[in-house]
């Protein structure tokens, strides 16, 4: 099913963009083509998420398959990450850090079935 108000980014569309920030950049400028302006200050912009008002909210999520990319992804602004391809024990392990790096960052973990795990 595809779902118009999130963009996830897998494996090819990093390696075309040339890197995780690139990806990310892309897919949030993207996504802000969608919302619909609004006057707000500065202080109101800095680390606001957007709201009903922007128009469609839309998630930018991202394909991580380890340690390394998972905490590149967040740290060039992920809100979202999709854990592929990692044991049940390390996406326990990566689902515990990604709080500490990004305290709102949503994590879904896709086993080797399709199936979410957590």
């Amino acid at each position: 099913m595809r779902d118009s108000r999130r963009i996830l980014i897998g494996k090819k569309e990093i390696a075309l963009a040339g890197g995780i920030k690139a990806a990310l950049d892309e897919a949030h400028s993207a996504a802000s083509m969608k919302m619909t302006p609004r006057a707000i200050t500065a202080y109101e912009a800095v680390g606001s998420a957007p709201s009903e008002e922007d128009g469609v909210a839309i998630v930018v999520q991202i394909v991580v398959g380890n340690e390394a990319e998972l905490r590149e992804a967040i740290g060039a602004g992920a809100e979202a990450v999709l854990l592929v391809g990692v044991s049940a024990e390390e996406a326990r392990r990566l689902v515990g850090i990604a709080p500490g790096l990004r305290g709102d960052c949503v994590v879904e973990v896709i086993d080797g079935s399709g199936r979410e795990e957590i």
